[in-house]
Parts: structure tokens; sequence; C-alpha cells
């Protein structure tokens, strides 16, 4: 017992060193080519080009990504997403591309990710199936933690010495590591990797067998359903965030810390109890409420101090209309706002990832988080075009609105037993 506990820490231990390291040197390798694109000619042309290249890509080669990753066993397909990582960085570094050239390595990158990225989530289950909750928080809290080191420390510090070049190096050296510590995994878990029935040699079998999961299973649907939706506030919020700042709390960029620091707060925490109190048996709990808090937070976001302020005015008691004409309502309304959205926005991530992980089948995880992962790149893509258009033309505040009542009518269509759709009804689940 004491053996296998060890055997155990140890897998971990590679398994998030292997995050970590992955992490950084993917933050860093794209935050390069956003720059070499954004200092080339047409700069405004180049990352809309990078960024439309990598979303496409990642849509198109998910399923196929989790495919491979399947076939393989999540360690193996873990390992072979690394080194091809590391294979089209090495690339990147020795050819220095031109804007064009930048274009299709982003778009090549992101094919190959979705080996490493469906392989990543699928190990959970294989790792620690006991507690995937306490897992899927340490590794988003992973992924904020190497988004900063790569953005606020590495990149900088790299480009002042040698500028893009020494960026992409960088990035190679942190990747080969990973790398290495992904390879020793997999040496690790030869044996006990489970990979896809080879057996079965009808034509998309998988495939039919991963539709045929989420057809049956209410958790995967669930989850699906709030994975998409966190997406999409995410990047609408983040769209919309610099018009409400100076439009509607009238705060310059200092002032925006505000409401930034909440936020950061609120997931910090909606992290840290979703890593101690997150059960496989609530994990479809959380995800309803967590939908139910998406909704009122982004509707208090938008209208909530409207209400405050009529209260204020309205109530003829003289200190309050004083103290409300000399309080910014809408700013000290948003913080304790911005901190619902954080802690809501961080249950939903790990909720929907717990949720997926217990009940796909081992032989299907990646594929599994697979098409999670493209369906919610696929959702989002059409509302956030219009997103910044909204913003422009109606204001922050409607833009809101309109993303808290799309919440309202996805909890509505999803749980409400009176307006739920047929896809999402309870019928029999298959087991993991």
């Amino acid at each position: 017992m004491e053996a296998r506990t060890g055997s155990l820490m140890r897998n971990l231990a590679l398994y998030y060193g292997a995050r970590v390291t992955g992490q950084i040197g993917h933050n860093v390798f794209i935050a390069a080519l956003f720059v070499a694109a954004g200092t080339g000619g047409h700069s405004a042309m180049g990352l809309s080009s990078l960024m439309l290249a990598m979303t496409v890509s990642a849509i198109a080669f998910g399923l196929p990504g989790g495919a491979i990753a399947d076939r393989l066993g999540a360690g193996r397909g873990f390992a072979m997403g690394s080194g091809l990582r590391a294979a089209v960085v090495a690339f990147a570094l020795i050819s220095q591309p031109s804007t064009a050239a930048l274009i299709a390595i982003a778009f090549v990158y992101a094919a190959v990710s979705q080996v490493h990225n469906s392989s990543e989530m699928a190990l959970v289950k294989s790792l620690c199936h006991r507690s995937p909750g306490r897992v899927h928080s340490l590794l988003v809290a992973m992924q904020y933690g190497g988004q900063a080191a790569a953005f606020l420390v590495i990149v900088p510090s790299l480009y002042y010495l040698g500028g893009v070049q020494a960026a992409i190096a960088g990035s190679l050296i942190i990747t080969l590591g990973a790398m290495l510590l992904t390879n020793l995994l997999a040496h690790r878990l030869r044996g006990t990797d489970v990979a896809f029935d080879r057996g079965d040699q009808r034509r998309f079998s998988g495939i039919r067998q991963t539709f045929s999961f989420f057809a049956r299973t209410a958790p995967a649907r669930d989850a699906l359903a709030v994975n998409a939706m966190k997406s999409l506030v995410t990047q609408v919020i983040l769209v919309a965030f610099p018009l409400y700042v100076k439009h509607d709390l009238s705060l310059g960029t200092e002032g925006a810390i505000l409401v930034i620091a909440p936020g950061i707060a609120g997931a910090a925490i909606g992290l840290a109890w979703a890593a101690t109190a997150l059960s496989l048996d609530g994990a479809a709990r959380a995800m309803r409420l967590s939908i139910a808090g998406m909704t009122v937070a982004v509707f208090a976001l938008a209208s909530l101090d409207y209400g405050v302020s009529a209260a204020f005015l309205y109530s003829q008691v003289p200190p309050l209309v004083h103290f409300e004409a000399a309080l910014n309502t809408t700013a000290v309304v948003a913080m304790p706002v911005a901190f619902l959205i954080g802690a809501t926005l961080s249950v939903a991530m790990v909720s929907s990832r717990a949720a997926l992980t217990a009940a796909a089948p081992v032989a299907i995880q990646s594929r599994a988080f697979a098409v999670q992962s493209t369906a919610s790149d696929a959702l989002v893509v059409l509302p956030l075009l219009f997103a910044g258009v909204v913003a422009e033309l109606l204001g922050a505040r409607m833009t809101l609105l309109a993303l808290g009542s799309v919440c309202g009518i996805t909890w509505l269509l999803v749980w409400h037993p009176r307006f739920q759709v047929g896809i999402f009804a309870r019928h029999a689940e298959v087991s993991a």
C-alpha cells in the first residue's frame, strides 16, 4: 500500500511538473508569436490573423487530436504532444519566419496542441480518479500561475535580453523540459496506460462511442453547456471591460484595479473551495449554481447600481441623498459583483471538468475533453465577432444585459423542468 502511494505521488509530481513547465513554455511561445506579428508591417492584420489561425486550427483538429491521444493512451499522448510542440517551437527558432509564415506556424502549433491538451486532461482520471475536483483546481491554479510567470516575468526579461528570438529560444528550453517530464511519466505509466480498444476496426467507431456517451450521460451534457458558458462570459467581459471601466465606472486605467482585484480574489477563493469541498456527488449542483451565479452577477454588473441610486434618491432622506451624490455607486456595486463573477467562473471551470472526468470512460477520456474544448471554442466564435461591435454601438451595459440573458436562458433550457429542451433531459446514464 505504501509503495503504491509512493508511486502515485511520484507520478503526480511528474504530472504537475510537466503541467507547469508546459504551460510556461506554451505562453512564452504564444507571446513571442504575437510580439513578432505585432511589430511587423500591418500589425493589426497580423495579430488578428494569428488569433484566427489558432482558433480555426483548435476547432478543426480538436477531435482528431483527442482520437490520437485515445489511440496512444493518455500518457503516451501527453509525451507525443509535448514532443510535437517542441518540434514546432524549434522550427520557429531556426527559420526566422515572415508574418505569413508565423500564421502557418501558429496554425500547426495549435493543431498539435490538441493531442497534448486532451491527453493532459485525460490523465486526471488515470492518476487521481477519486478526487478530480482537487486535481483540476490545482491544474487551473497552475495555468493562471504559468500565464502570470510567462507574461509578466519571463517574456519581458527574454525580450529585453535578445528580442523575439531570445523569447522563442527560452520557450524551446522550457518546452524541452516539459517533454522530458512527460516522457518520464509515460514510461512510468507503461502497462497501466489504457488505450482505445484496437479490436474494433469499424470506421469512426470511437467518434460514435464518444457522441453516444454525451447523448446518454447527463453530467457530460451539463459539463459541455457549463464550460461553453464559462468561456463565453469570460471572453465577452474581456471585450466589454475597457468600455465599462471608462464610461460606466468613470474610472481611469489605475482605477480598474478596484474591479480586477475583487475578481482575482473571487477566482482564488472559488478554486480553493473547489479543491477542498467539491465532491463528485456535488459537481452537478456546483455546475447548476455556477451558471445561476453568473446570471445574477452579470445582470447586477449591468443594472444593479441603477436600483441602488434610485433607492437613495427617492428615499427623501437627506443624508442618503447627499451620500449617493458623493459616491460612485457603480464602482461600489461592481466590486462585490466582480468577486462573484470570479468565484463562479472558477467553480464552473473546475466542476465541469471534474464531472466530465468522473463520467467519461477511461478509453474515451481524451475525446470527451476534445469535444468539450471544441464545442466551447466553436460556440463563442460568433458571439465574440459581434461583442465588440455591440459594446461600441450600444455600450457595455447593453452587452452585459445580453450576456446575462444568454446565461439565464441557458440555465432554463438545461436545468428547469418546464423549459428544459429534450437534449438535456435526464435519461439513463452510461457508467464510467
